[in-house]
């Protein structure tokens, strides 16, 4: 935001976490609307996805106090007379629609009102993904204030014109958006993307089985009678640290891979995370929110939703490196917090997001030095980059199609079992994208064979007919 626009974010901390508000400085007090949006739906909800939401809400009031001088809220509060302020939320919704494209055309053209985003020599300044995002989350809001003002409390509405007003929003929304992507082309094919010199890579974006092994080398720490070279995390300032080092990104990249987590998810596990399943064979991992004092970092992770939480069946081998991670390497003397994960520094803190991430951009490296067939689009690979979040689509992959050809489950029995393992809400579509990333896989698999089989046929009798000439 220029130092010129009315309104700008502002964080704060609401009972130890993390939180961002859309700042009216011409007041110095949030603004109305995106305060309720927060209050309503934002709380409960992981910091990265909040600031995601109020940029977009913020650019949204900036566009609106440029083009119209005067506040997005001050369009719902119409004053007919002195002192007595209307609220006409139908008619400040209607001139949202309205302003939708004018929105779209600002934020492609870096925040300009009078650019003309269909002339020939027009270049967007932002990315096609950042701007369906940015279309994404204010269309969220826009349907938001439908839902809360479309009401008998609001408006003169009987109870079936509510219905169809609401829906009538939705429509137009939904619809504005995917005009806007359709005409400023900010769809892209989400399995492909364009490698050095124009070649086309395709990928989904969970690891093939090609990298998940050459990861599993990489990531396998070394012991006193093997050592592994190709171990990316082979020095560090203290050497006793590197054993504690390797053994720990070795158990974040197993509990990922293994058990789907979201990275907010294991930062927030705790030594005792692991507690013993209901069952009464094995243990399990208890992924739960943390309402507990003691965490130092600025941005504390967070669950994504209240499904969120739940029980998850260890395997014994993810046992024992729990049990050695913690029992031996975690810190001595034990560190003053609860969490599981920490950094090898004196003060064994409680690892941070970034630091995170950084252990998937250690590994990367490595993987383009021993692995480049893998990486390289010259040679043919199409991993141009490792994210924590690629192993929870892994995961997700795998685990479906476990459920569909060895347990036998139907597609809708898989997709709820899958929605609980990886904690996804009722109305959540990734079961479904996993579903029909299944169909499409199998289905592709099943012509393969049937080509494989007709060639076969096809060599059989031409062999047939060639015989008689033989005898």
């Amino acid at each position: 935001m220029s130092a010129r626009d009315r309104f700008h974010l502002k964080k704060f901390s609401y009972h130890g976490q993390l939180s961002i508000v859309v700042s009216d400085t011409g007041t110095g007090l949030p603004a109305l609307l995106p305060l309720l949006y927060l209050q309503t739906w934002g709380l409960s909800k992981a910091i990265n996805t909040v600031q995601q939401h109020m940029v977009s809400v913020c650019q949204w009031y900036n566009y609106w106090q440029q083009k119209h001088n005067r506040s997005f809220d001050e369009e719902l509060f119409e004053s007919f007379q002195p002192g007595f302020p209307l609220l006409t939320p139908l008619q400040a919704l209607d001139a949202a629609h309205v302003d939708y494209p004018g929105f779209v055309i600002f934020i492609d053209s870096g925040k300009k009102l009078t650019d003309d985003p269909w002339r020939e020599d027009y270049r967007p300044e932002i990315a096609d993904r950042t701007r369906d995002v940015r279309l994404s989350c204010l269309t969220q809001f826009l349907l938001f204030l439908a839902r809360r003002y479309v009401s008998s409390r609001y408006t003169q509405l009987t109870s079936r014109e509510q219905k169809m007003t609401l829906d009538s929003y939705r429509v137009r929304f939904h619809g504005a958006r995917r005009e806007a992507c359709g005409r400023l082309n900010t769809r892209q094919g989400q399995p492909f993307s364009k490698g050095s010199e124009g070649q086309l890579v395709v990928r989904e974006r969970s690891l093939n089985a090609a990298e998940v092994k050459a990861i599993a080398l990489c990531s396998r720490p070394s012991t006193s009678k093997q050592d592994n070279p190709l171990n990316p995390w082979q020095k560090h300032v203290d050497n006793k640290q590197k054993s504690v080092l390797q053994v720990r990104n070795h158990l974040i990249i197993r509990l990922l891979l293994h058990y789907g987590l979201r990275i907010g998810e294991l930062l927030l596990l705790r030594t005792k995370s692991l507690v013993p399943y209901a069952s009464g064979s094995g243990q399990a991992l208890a992924i739960t929110t943390y309402d507990g004092a003691g965490d130092p970092r600025k941005v504390a992770p967070r669950l994504k939703n209240a499904w969120s939480e739940r029980l998850l069946e260890l395997a014994s081998e993810d046992i024992k490196l729990w049990e050695l991670y913690v029992d031996h390497l975690r810190g001595m003397p034990s560190p003053p917090h609860p969490f599981l994960l920490v950094n090898t520094r004196k003060n064994h803190g409680p690892l941070s997001m970034r630091a995170a991430q950084n252990v998937f951009d250690d590994l990367y490296r490595t993987l383009q030095q021993h692995f480049p067939g893998l990486c390289s689009v010259e040679l043919g690979g199409t991993l141009t980059a490792l994210h924590a979040h690629m192993f929870r689509f892994t995961w997700a992959t795998d685990t479906f199609e476990a459920l569909v050809e060895q347990d036998g489950c139907d597609f809708e029995t898989a997709k709820d079992r899958l929605r609980q393992l990886g904690g996804w809400s009722q109305t959540s579509p990734m079961p479904q994208k996993y579903a029909a990333r299944y169909i499409s896989k199998s289905a592709n698999a099943a012509n393969l064979r049937r080509l494989k089989a007709q060639r076969r046929m096809s060599a059989q009798s031409q062999e047939k007919q060639m015989e008689p000439e033989y005898r």
